[in-house]
């Protein structure tokens, strides 16, 4: 058949489209060749092509689809949820999803319909969750209250409604061949219920009372079978004893089992608690202050107006008549107010108000007795005489009474706001100078200086409030400042010193940073006293006490083993320069040399750090009680001691003091009395203590640097120190100590050291020029496997764990030029609209303006603008 020309035409439009479609497909510039440096025949490549411009267009329509989608909802809240049924659930077909959202719907219409559809099936009605034609069969079981004789209940249904609720039987009703009816069945049931339940009742009231009278005849035979159960027992107790093992698991058993407890209060909670206990102890200190017992107090419940309220009812008054028996006021009330007006005579009247009611009430009495005693004979009037001198003896020992009692009360509660007086406040505020805090702790004793300490850090807790936390860091610096001032004071108070010394490490743990700034502050300060104290002279003096125990305290608050640290580094550095430029000049310097050596020894005794300054102090102590000193031949000493002078006895001994076994040890406030006078020093009780801590003290050196190579060296003068001590005039604990230093010396001479020598490394390989072969040897592989599986494995996640950040490092710079470009178009859209409406506004503006000439020129007025 010959083609037509419509025909043709259709022809040549398809081939028409294939040859574009091949074009496009095939355009030889969006393709990228990826060409190798040395090709390999007959090897396939998965990227020999690549098409750069079609990728780059399907990543930014990707990113138009998510990333543009989320940079574009950033700010926005609101949100889209679909919730058609099956819609994001992939295991679900259309025609599942079709099917469900279709029963759906047929429910619901079926709901809404079916309510008020009445006539499809009847509802069961139900009475308290059971059915009523339940109830019409009369199935309920009575409570035990209706268990009675059911002639008796029948009976008295029948008196009291007159009979009309049960069907008598009548003649023709006793008639067998007539059936019952309805109701007469329904009586028969209830009646035979009835009967059923009297005779189980009967049942068990008769087996209860069998059981007791069992028991009591229980009871009568019980002391014949005695005799036979203690044979069985005997009996038993011969087979089988209890042995250890079963007593203590018998103990178990009636072992108390542990409860269960409240939990633990966090430091918040048991910082609000104490803050309120303080507060309650301080509202009633202020209470017995003002002489308010606590019963008054309770009494005293005042109610504002605007706390009535409806179901506010007033409390009635009672008021006590006022009556008098021979002569005598009945009422213990009116009589106590009657002996206040005697015992006060110069009371005002508005002061006793109730006076003239009490002298009319009295008055009124009089005269009824009067007309009375007129109407009577005159035969009592004796009686009478005596009976009112009887209740005016009354009278008077009552009024007594009652004096004595009102002053043993005034004196109670004068005693009472004495001691409240005298009592510590329970609350304070946190000083912030110290005038403040010497005023508020001077002039108290030691314990309560610590009290108030204490208080004041409970009432100011940092969870209490904001700013506390500031208030206690300026606290503790006022702290550190009083715990120096009262270190000077004579005599010493160690209590304090030991109290104040607990709060401020406690307090020195919530800030840790301005506690270094506070104690850095003070010892810059300390150590400038120091070298001004020298006054220009060569040689300088120990530092006052407060220095002393200032050491001692930054060896508990900061740590002294760090090989640097901020506060304890440079105070190691200001006690060595101490102990090695102050020269002795007293005893009382002596002891500070002890103290000092003591507290380095605290410092250095976890890191083991040699100190030489504490070693050769030591040295120059037992120098100091060296009996005789030969000045032609001097002995070798280390600085600040000199071999002569005058201050190079301080430690000989006066008298022989062999015969004790002991010497007594001194207390820190006996040693530090004074800051200048050491006068009371100056025995030999003293000297020997001096002499024992320095051999004491050398000991435990030793002990801690035993393990160093250069001990020996270090304590080879204290050998020959050793030699200088009269050690026969002392007690026998000090020439223990003595002989265990000298054992301990003597010991280190034979020790065996090594050589120096260079650190030992492992020698070098020799290079091998043979070459290495490889089995499975492949150009191509980068990494080459090794024969462990495992490497291998590793080596795999590593290089694809490599890969795969470089391709989000990679996707992360693409995402952020991406957004860059949007942000840009869309500032450069923000700007041509912000041109267009400018451009807008000048031509309407220019309008307006052509506008008001015209108007103005027609009007023929001059226009100026």
């Amino acid at each position: 058949m010959p083609k037509t020309n419509r025909n043709r035409k259709q022809f040549s439009q398809k081939q028409a489209k294939v040859k574009s479609s091949r074009e496009t497909k095939s355009n030889p510039f969006e393709i990228r060749l990826n060409r190798q440096k040395h090709p390999m025949i007959g090897k396939k490549r998965k990227h020999d092509k690549g098409n750069p411009g079609v990728a780059r267009s399907k990543a930014i329509e990707k990113r138009k689809g998510t990333l543009l989608h989320e940079y574009k909802q950033r700010h926005k809240t609101n949100r889209f949820l679909d919730k058609r049924i099956g819609e994001h659930d992939e295991t679900m077909t259309a025609e599942e999803k079709m099917m469900e959202r279709f029963a759906f719907e047929k429910q619901k219409v079926h709901e809404k319909s079916a309510i008020y559809n009445l006539a499809e099936e009847e509802e069961e009605l139900t009475h308290f969750g059971q059915s009523l034609a339940e109830i019409e069969k009369f199935e309920e079981e009575l409570s035990d209250v209706e268990e009675e004789d059911p002639s008796q209940d029948l009976k008295s249904t029948e008196d009291n409604f007159g009979g009309f609720l049960s069907k008598k039987p009548t003649e023709e009703g006793n008639r067998d061949d007539q059936p019952k009816s309805r109701e007469e069945v329904l009586l028969d049931i209830i009646t035979n219920s009835k009967a059923e339940k009297y005779e189980r009742q009967k049942e068990r009231e008769d087996v209860q009372d069998m059981t007791e009278e069992l028991d009591k005849n229980y009871r009568n035979v019980l002391h014949l079978l005695a005799g036979l159960k203690s044979k069985k027992g005997s009996s038993d107790d011969s087979k089988k004893k209890s042995d250890n093992y079963d007593i203590t698991v018998r103990e178990l058993m009636f072992e108390a089992k542990g409860k269960a407890t409240d939990r633990l209060k966090t430091p918040e909670v048991q910082a609000r608690e104490e803050r309120e206990r303080l507060q309650k102890l301080e509202a009633d200190r202020k209470r017995r202050m003002l002489g308010v017992t606590s019963e008054e107090e309770k009494k005293k419940k005042h109610r504002s107006a605007d706390e009535l309220n409806d179901y506010y009812a007033v409390e009635p008054v009672t008021k006590a008549m006022l009556s008098y028996k021979d002569g005598r006021p009945t009422d213990p009330l009116f009589l106590k107010e009657a002996t206040f007006l005697e015992g006060n005579p110069n009371a005002t009247r508005e002061e006793s108000g109730e006076e003239d009611n009490l002298g009319e009430d009295f008055e009124d009495g009089e005269s009824e007795e009067e007309q009375e005693g007129e109407e009577e004979s005159g035969s009592d009037d004796g009686e009478d005489l005596e009976s009112e001198a009887e209740s005016d003896k009354e009278v008077e020992t009552a009024v007594h009474d009652v004096r004595a009692a009102v002053k043993t009360a005034k004196q109670k509660k004068q005693k009472m706001k004495d001691s409240a007086k005298k009592e510590l406040p329970f609350t304070f505020a946190v000083p912030s100078t110290y005038p403040e805090l010497a005023t508020l702790l001077r002039h108290r004793s030691a314990s309560e200086q610590v009290t108030v300490v204490e208080r004041v850090r409970s009432c100011n807790h940092p969870s209490l409030a904001d700013g506390n936390k500031a208030k206690l860091e300026t606290f503790l610096s006022l702290l550190v400042q009083y715990f120096c001032s009262i270190a000077d004071e004579e005599p010493i108070n160690m209590e304090l010193i030991h109290g104040l010394t607990k709060h401020i490490y406690e307090l020195s743990k919530t800030s840790h940073i301005p506690t270094g700034n506070c104690f850095r502050d003070s010892l810059i300060e300390k150590y400038q006293a120091f070298k001004e104290g020298a006054g220009g002279k060569s040689q300088l003096v120990y530092p006052p006490i407060s220095v002393l125990f200032y050491f001692k305290l930054l060896s508990l608050v900061f740590p002294t083993s760090d090989f640097k640290h901020c506060i304890a580094t440079p105070a190691a550095l200001f006690m060595g320069e101490v102990l090695a430029q102050c020269q002795v000049r007293s005893l009382l310097d002596v002891a500070k040399g002890l103290f000092l050596c003591n507290t380095f020894l605290q410092y250095v005794h976890l890191s083991k750090r040699i100190v030489p300054e504490a070693i050769t102090s030591l040295h120059g102590i037992l120098f100091l009680s060296k009996p005789e000193k030969d000045p032609a031949n001097l002995d070798q000493v280390f600085p600040p001691f000199k071999p002569i002078g005058k201050h190079i006895n301080y430690l000989v001994l006066t008298k022989n003091r062999s015969a004790t076994s002991a010497y007594s040890p001194l207390k820190m406030k006996d040693v530090f009395c004074s800051n200048t006078d050491s006068s009371y020093l100056n025995n030999d009780d003293f000297r020997i203590w001096a002499t024992s801590l320095a051999l004491h003290l050398l000991l435990e050196f030793l002990k801690l640097y035993k393990d160093h190579d250069s001990t020996p060296e270090m304590f080879s003068p204290i050998g020959l120190a050793l030699e200088w001590v009269d050690i026969e005039k002392y007690p026998k604990s000090t020439q223990t100590l003595h002989q265990e230093l000298s054992e301990e010396i003597k010991g280190l001479q034979g020790k065996t050291r090594r050589a120096l020598e260079r650190t030992r490394r492992r020698p070098p390989t020799l290079k091998m020029f043979e070459p290495k072969f490889e089995e499975d040897y492949d150009p191509t592989r980068k990494n080459k496997s090794t024969g462990d599986k495992k490497q291998n494995e590793v080596k795999k996640l590593v290089h694809k764990h490599r890969q795969e950040t470089k391709g989000a490092m990679r996707e992360l710079r693409k995402d952020t030029q991406f957004l860059a470009r949007e942000k840009q178009n869309e500032q450069i859209g923000r700007d041509a609209e912000r041109k267009e409406k400018v451009r807008r506004l000048y031509g309407m503006l220019a309008n307006q303006e052509g506008e008001v000439k015209n108007m103005m020129r027609k009007a023929g007025k001059k226009v100026n603008f």
